[in-house]
């Protein structure tokens, strides 16, 4: 039997953030007539069982970009929803992938912790047995299209409008919620920024649209906890510095550094983008990071050709 044991906090009214053990976050919201899923994680376990555990309205299922830490348990949905240009993806996408990532996120949990609390299993689950290939889901979900705008009414008076936003991937998106002030951005902000996927005149333009939609949100949620604690917004100073530091980028008066990654090692000062992974340049590009108090942004720019 697939685990259900998410950490699960409900944070507003009708709206809960669960954790699929530290590899990602889901949101579930309720109205009065329909749920709404954002994202579905690495694929641990039974997101649906655990959903339908608070919930048995009608759910909308709605992905905020195609990468495999938030796809990952869609097959157990009939239908998504996700923007056209992040379709390319197989899901879910490859186990070996998956169990990989989940492995070193719990290593790294248990080097946090530290001395005699590193011998236990941190989690409910069996890496075998809760995540699953692709063959273990003979149905795959309908795709639909997710576009800029796109209203999803829950009932009760609890709209969620989808917006494009990409940088972290071709077609990221966001969920805004008016009702309860609320924006969830699965990747396309955090402290630790990706932005591989657009180039950073295209995703800073788009954080500037979301920051000028502020006097309709009071909270911020992302698609990882890493820093943040669970069931808490992002600190008010992300957005402002994640803008600053790209405009300081494209301008020229930011400097690119080494850092160390969350996985234990130093990340080089030049990352070649993985080509599996389409971008909307059309351009093989490389990666620099930049850094300033504690945003830290990944940039990818066009590699020059010898």
């Amino acid at each position: 039997m697939l685990t259900k044991l998410y950490p699960m906090v409900q944070f507003k009214k009708n709206t809960w953030e669960i954790d699929e053990f530290d590899c990602a976050s889901m949101f579930l919201l309720e109205g009065t007539e329909k749920a709404m899923l954002i994202d579905c994680g690495m694929g641990i376990g039974d997101l649906r069982g655990a959903v339908e555990m608070i919930t048995d309205k009608p759910l909308i299922v709605v992905i905020t970009h195609g990468h495999i830490d938030h796809t990952g348990n869609a097959c157990q949905f009939d239908e998504i929803w996700i923007h056209p240009e992040d379709q390319w993806a197989p899901i879910p996408q490859d186990i070996e992938r998956r169990r990989w990532d989940v492995q070193r996120i719990a290593h790294r949990q248990k080097t946090c912790i530290g001395g005699y609390y590193t011998q236990f299993n941190l989690y409910p689950f069996d890496i075998y047995e809760d995540i699953r290939p692709a063959e273990a889901y003979p149905n795959k979900p309908v795709l639909r299209d997710l576009y800029d705008g796109q209203e999803f009414d829950l009932g009760g008076g609890r709209i969620v409008t989808a917006y494009e936003c990409p940088g972290h991937s071709p077609g990221e998106m966001v969920f805004l919620d008016r009702q309860t002030r609320t924006l969830f951005c699965g990747d396309a902000l955090n402290f630790n920024l990706g932005i591989n996927a657009k180039l950073a005149p295209t995703a800073l333009e788009h954080l500037k649209k979301i920051q000028a939609m502020s006097d309709q949100y009071d909270d911020i949620y992302n698609g990882h906890h890493d820093f943040r604690a669970l069931g808490m917004p992002l600190d008010d100073d992300c957005l402002p510095n994640a803008i600053a530091l790209i405009e300081d980028v494209i301008s020229g008066k930011a400097y690119p550094c080494q850092m160390p990654s969350f996985w234990g090692q130093d990340v080089p000062l030049t990352r070649q983008e993985e080509s599996s992974h389409p971008n909307a340049t059309g351009q093989l590009m490389d990666r620099l990071t930049y850094h300033r108090g504690r945003n830290i942004i990944n940039v990818g720019t066009p590699k020059k050709q010898n």
